[in-house]
């Protein structure tokens, strides 16, 4: 895998901007962040380059390390059972697990993890290198999501098994917060990628759906990279699973409960907070999800799970283990595997057969899509 992390420069044609691509004015969000001198230099200029960033050796690599849950079922899962003679419970136990996708960190080797650094390198020194500023805006998202989910993986690689990737430190410093990153001089952390540099000149609030935190309450994360040209679509699909998750919203008593990252966001998109959040979810959400949104209760941001979105849930494999099988019960290569794994992996085929029995999807699907 080492030697095929590599980025590729092409020279196309003019690209069209978009429905992410108009917000060059953003003269409405708070000031301490839009006109921030240090992050001036990032800010999207008028198109003069017409240049393609072709990711497709990232999209190998996620192919084979991204595995995606599906649509939610909107049920929230009991605690698993311990296995018999053992009061312990291993692996993934939160209500949301099944929603979302994992890395498979457990899966990854030395030579890889080289490899995510070299390729997160590549990005650093192409984003220096090229007039990023001038390009389409719609490579320029793209750009800057790549750098901070590759180099977000790399880092939790780097020090898993950890249960709580958020805990992670690089270079002393919070792994969201440490400035580990340099692009044109200019030293970035994660936060800084998303609040500094996107979330003040998109006015799209789906950019939000385009940042993987590393944990379960995460968007999602697909097995492909974004580029310039699925960008927009990939975010709509983005937004739309994300909102009809039970870590978007979920409808309780007494609230409408969000995910703790819109409140993150509400400076830049949701500043007329209950009227500003309810419409952006109605926008993405199913007619019966949409109907609960509506719902006259106050909002209320939910308990948010920082557990890592992997497979074994952030530690070591118990000493027992059971032929793995996939999501649609056939076995993994014939090879032996945590039973952690292969709980979780039987199930998504229980939620599989709920969204069938619902018509949601249909004989033969495994991991969805949304439309």
């Amino acid at each position: 895998m080492k030697n095929k992390f590599k980025i590729a420069l092409i020279i196309t044609a003019a690209i069209g901007t978009g429905f992410l691509s108009h917000a060059d004015d953003r003269s409405d969000i708070p000031v301490s962040y839009a006109e921030a001198d240090l992050y001036l230099k990032f800010k999207p200029q008028t198109q003069t380059k017409n240049i393609r960033l072709d990711y497709d050796v990232f999209d190998t690599a996620l192919n084979h390390t991204v595995f995606r849950m599906g649509i939610s079922a909107r049920k929230r899962m009991s605690r698993p059972a311990p296995r018999v003679g053992s009061r312990m419970v291993k692996g993934h136990v939160s209500p949301y697990r099944l929603e979302g996708s994992r890395v498979t960190f457990s899966l990854l080797n030395e030579k890889y993890f080289e490899g995510l650094t070299e390729y997160r390198k590549d990005l650093e020194r192409i984003g220096s290198e090229i007039d990023l500023v001038r390009l389409n805006k719609k490579e320029q998202l793209a750009f800057w999501f790549n750098l901070h989910n590759v180099a977000l993986i790399e880092q939790i690689a780097v020090n898993y098994p950890k249960r709580y990737p958020h805990l992670i430190e690089v270079v002393g410093q919070p792994l969201d917060e440490a400035k580990f990153l340099t692009v044109k001089g200019q030293s970035l952390s994660l936060k800084d990628i998303r609040e500094n540099i996107v979330f003040p000149n998109w006015d799209n609030p789906d950019v939000i759906y385009g940042f993987f935190r590393g944990n379960i309450g995460s968007p999602a994360i697909q097995n492909f990279a974004y580029t310039g040209k699925n960008v927009d679509d990939v975010l709509t699909m983005q937004a739309h699973e994300f909102v009809n998750s039970l870590r978007g919203f979920n409808l309780r008593p007494n609230a409408r409960n969000v995910s703790k990252l819109y409140e993150e966001a509400k400076p830049f998109y949701f500043r007329n907070w209950e009227a500003d959040i309810t419409n952006h979810l109605i926008q993405h959400a199913r007619p019966e999800v949409a109907e609960e949104i509506s719902r006259s209760r106050p909002i209320k941001i939910d308990n948010y799970d920082y557990v890592i979105a992997d497979l074994l849930g952030g530690e070591g494999p118990s000493m027992a283990t059971s032929y793995g099988i996939d999501s649609s019960g056939r076995a993994l290569n014939g090879g032996r595997y945590p039973i952690e794994m292969e709980r979780i992996m039987r199930e998504v085929q229980d939620k599989i057969k709920i969204l069938k029995r619902r018509g949601m999807i249909t004989e033969g699907e495994v991991i969805i899509e949304d439309e």
